[in-house]
């Protein structure tokens, strides 16, 4: 029967991917409230049990493939729930060869297609992931669990990239996070080497933030940070991504059909830090952002890009006159 477990070699992620991934989710135990509306968000079925089985939680896809509710799961172990869990040759999947078991004892990450039964009755092919959490010692304190049906879309890079934004979100801004945007970078240099196609990194920064926060307290800065994060959300094409990098800095990566589009697109960064402003307590509070924005280069690897972006974003906060530079300005 053990066989039948897939354990490393799995089809849908690597089990370094998965510690990634839940590295990331473990980043964010502390505000329970965002690591629930994460769980909920997932594009996967999802549910969180005790070493026991018993399920703590279920999330609202587990509820729309399964037809359970989390009233009717939650606080009941697996062998009460009547899923009926059985292999895709046939036969109910004993004990021994059950993925949570083999996930708790082994320590590892644990998949394994098979039949679920819905509410309804019928039978649902999966592809179920068991994923152990571990505590700061080291001890699996939770077992979490992902699944899909394997007849929908395939559990594919592009899946595993978008339950990566989500894990590393940033709570205020909306925007997925520094390590997400590195590997997205990172990403992109693969793909420019295989196709030449071009790509831009853009980094900015709230210039004179620190006087937001003096001057109207942190509210005001936070709400600042908000707004320019939700802009930015709305600005890009389906085809860029951008991140809170860290404080009040944010990396964005722009799609090119050519070098020179770099130009349009530095002005268009620039109407729009300039059209960011809230309203608190009946005083406008504007923004205005410093701007790179640098193309890749064949030499380039990650580091290499964002720092040259980096490198003239310092130089735009330091012209009054000119509040975005590009590799233009260095020819």
């Amino acid at each position: 029967m053990t066989e039948r477990m897939e354990e490393k070699k799995t089809t849908i992620a690597t089990e370094a991917e998965m510690e990634k991934l839940f590295g990331s989710f473990r980043d964010v135990l502390s505000n329970q409230a965002f690591f629930l509306q994460i769980l909920d968000d997932l594009p996967f079925g999802c549910y969180i049990m005790h070493p026991d089985q018993k399920v703590i939680y279920w999330n609202q896809e587990a509820e729309r493939l399964i037809g359970y509710t989390p009233g009717e799961v939650v606080g009941k172990r697996c062998g009460e729930l009547h899923l009926a869990c059985s292999f895709v040759g046939g036969g109910e999947i004993p004990m021994p060869s059950c993925p949570a078991i083999a996930a708790y004892r082994s320590g590892r990450v644990q998949s394994m297609k098979m039949f679920m039964r819905r509410k309804a009755g019928d039978n649902l092919m999966i592809r179920n992931t068991m994923i152990p959490l571990r505590d700061e010692d080291g001890n699996v304190r939770n077992l979490v669990a992902l699944f899909f049906p394997v007849t929908e879309d395939p559990y594919d890079e592009e899946r595993m990239r978008d339950v990566y934004e989500v894990a590393t979100r940033d709570p205020l801004t909306c925007l997925p996070g520094r390590r997400y945007m590195e590997s997205c970078i990172d990403e992109e240099i693969e793909r420019y080497r295989r196709t030449g196609h071009p790509f831009a990194v853009m980094f900015t920064d709230v210039d004179r933030f620190h006087d937001v926060n003096n001057g109207y307290g942190h509210r005001a800065g936070d709400e600042l940070l908000r707004e320019f994060g939700h802009r930015l959300r709305n600005f890009g094409r389906r085809t860029d991504r951008f991140c809170r990098w860290g404080g009040d800095e944010f990396v964005g990566i722009l799609q090119l059909k050519s070098s020179e589009d770099i130009r349009g697109l530095a002005e268009r960064f620039l109407q729009l830090s300039e059209s960011t402003e809230i309203v608190l307590e009946g005083e406008k509070i504007s923004c205005m952002a410093a701007i790179g924005i640098t193309v890749v280069r064949e030499d380039d690897d990650r580091e290499s890009v964002i720092a040259r972006a980096d490198r003239y974003m310092f130089r735009a906060k330091g012209e009054n006159s000119t509040r975005v530079v590009t590799d233009e300005d260095f020819l």
